[in-house]
């Protein structure tokens, strides 16, 4: 290690400590899960973005490994090991988390880098919610960071549009899996609105089931090429079959759905616009609405001087998410001011313990490597 490196490593240890501090005071137990984890765990659950970027490997025993690419999982499997049976369990963590990075070496972009965040276990209430987001926001004003924007969203209202809305639950869920990504979600919109032709298969009607195309595929000995896994692409296949049969979506819904992902604005205009939008197209989602408004408007008191900016298409890099998201960065830095983030994830404990448990979570993590430049600026 050079003398230079020696030096950040110290800044960097000695700023953990501070937010380690912060959160221990505040009752969460600092936990460390194993940097090696299922691949499986993350290839599942965290989205194709950062799928292509965690590094996998196979051990000699066969089995499909990866170094974590993020801590909430890992640190999810230690609340399940753990077989914690209590209303609530609180954990803390800071260490290193690995992502591949495309192209050359930029110092935003390491392919190791630290994170120091929390997690909260078994509440389902805004005060949980709250709690996360303000600890979050002082362990930065802390470390010496006086001005940033808090970025923030909510996958849960979004969801309530889409299920107010006539169209299939699988279009409704393919919506949702490209919510964060607006590219990828035009062209889904796109799709959706537009007459299907379907997919014409030479198979058996039987066969025209995720199941049984991945049989028929298999005995025809046709080959699978890229990061989606087999049984991703023939479920894909199986829902373009089925979609010959369905009604477009119109271009009222279209535009709607547009709109309202267009929302973006302060406290409490944003929400002003959303309630107007709805009452213009006759959608009931007043319970919705107000859940979320009450939600940011205390998050806003605890913000203080900070800027909320809630964007209503604003969502963050992993699908787990099912609530509340947020963002804590610096106007006008790039991704060098993208600190720290977070946000509700109530189905991810259901999903890793294969249903056994259903145990509501909300976290956040700070990038600590960026929190420690922001301070210098």
């Amino acid at each position: 290690m050079t003398a230079e490196g020696a030096i950040e490593f110290e800044a960097l240890e000695a700023q953990a400590a501070s937010i380690m501090s912060l959160f221990g005071e505040a009752g969460y137990e600092r936990v460390a899960p194993a940097f090696i984890q299922p691949a499986s765990l993350f290839l599942d659950r965290t989205g194709e973005a950062l799928r292509a970027r965690t590094y996998v490997f196979t051990d000699p025993n066969g089995e499909e490994l990866c170094l974590r690419p993020d801590l909430t999982i890992p640190v999810c499997r230690v609340f399940l090991q753990r077989g914690e049976q209590s209303v609530a369990a609180k954990f803390c963590y800071n260490g290193p988390a690995f992502r591949i990075q495309e192209g050359k070496p930029d110092p935003l972009c390491p392919r190791e880098f630290r994170q120091a965040g929390i997690e909260y276990f078994g509440e389902r209430g805004e005060a949980a919610d709250l709690e996360v987001a303000a600890l979050t926001i002082e362990a930065v004003r802390r470390s010496g960071v006086k001005s940033f924007t808090v970025k923030a969203g909510h996958i849960g209202l979004f969801a309530a549009l889409l299920h107010a809305l006539p169209m299939p639950e699988r279009w409704r869920a393919r919506l949702a899996h490209a919510f964060w990504r607006p590219h990828a979600f035009s062209e889904e919109l796109a799709i959706l609105s537009r007459p299907h032709d379907g997919l014409t298969l030479p198979l058996p009607e039987e066969e025209i089931t995720p199941e049984g195309l991945l049989k028929s595929l298999e005995s025809r000995g046709i080959s699978f090429i890229g990061r989606r896994r087999p049984e991703e692409i023939v479920k894909r296949l199986a829902g373009k079959a089925a979609d010959a049969n369905e009604t477009p979506l119109s271009k009222e819904t279209v535009r709607l759905i547009e709109t309202y992902l267009h929302i973006a604005a302060g406290m409490p205009a944003a929400f002003d616009a959303i309630e107007a939008l709805f009452a213009d197209v006759k959608l009931d989602l007043r319970e919705a609405v107000a859940q979320a408004r009450g939600l940011f408007t205390a998050l806003k008191a605890t913000a203080g001087d900070m800027p909320i900016v809630f964007g209503a298409g604003f969502g963050r890099h992993f699908e787990y998410y099912t609530g509340m998201v947020f963002q804590i960065e610096i106007e006008g830095a790039g991704m060098a001011g993208q600190i720290a983030g977070g946000g509700r994830y109530d189905g991810l404990i259901s999903a890793l313990s294969g249903g056994k448990r259903d145990v509501p979570a909300v976290g956040a993590a700070i990038h600590t490597e960026r929190l420690l430049g922001a301070t210098r600026r």
